[in-house]
């Protein structure tokens, strides 16, 4: 599990040191971000596979952000903690490729369950790419 990496990008410091405490103690390598340029910098540059994400960044609305950093790494998994569940927020986020949606208060133990199915829909990802990859159709860009 040392590989496993998981960027937590949140705006509430003591939330951040809470889960980054939890987090490696479950054996995940942890980092953090709190500005925007920091995030997707992170993303590009480290290969972080799980990204917990809070609602707002900066001012801007993680649905906005999440479409941004799909763009800068599409495997990415985004995990976004909610304070709002309209419908159509929901709507905007699963268009914009969010992995799952926690709301807020946080469960840790919800967030945990989701980061695993996160990883292990990366390694059900990987093993398609290597088993037989000639065979998938690929997108093509336009």
């Amino acid at each position: 599990m040392q590989n496993k990496k998981i960027l937590i990008a949140y705006q509430d410091d003591l939330w951040v040191r809470s889960m980054t405490t939890y987090f490696h103690g479950k054996g995940y390598r942890v980092e953090t971000a709190k500005v925007l340029s920091e995030m997707i910098r992170k993303v590009q540059k480290n290969h972080f596979e799980v990204l917990l994400l809070d609602d707002e960044i900066e001012g801007l609305k993680a649905c906005d952000v999440v479409s941004l950093l799909k763009k800068v790494n599409s495997k990415i998994q985004v995990i976004m903690i909610s304070s709002e569940e309209s419908l159509s927020l929901v709507r905007r986020l699963r268009g914009a490729g969010i992995f799952y949606q926690a709301m807020k208060p946080v469960d840790m133990e919800e967030i945990r369950s989701a980061v695993e199915c996160a990883f292990e829909k990366i390694e059900r990802e990987n093993e398609k790419e290597g088993f037989l990859s000639f065979l998938i159709p690929k997108l093509s860009p336009a």
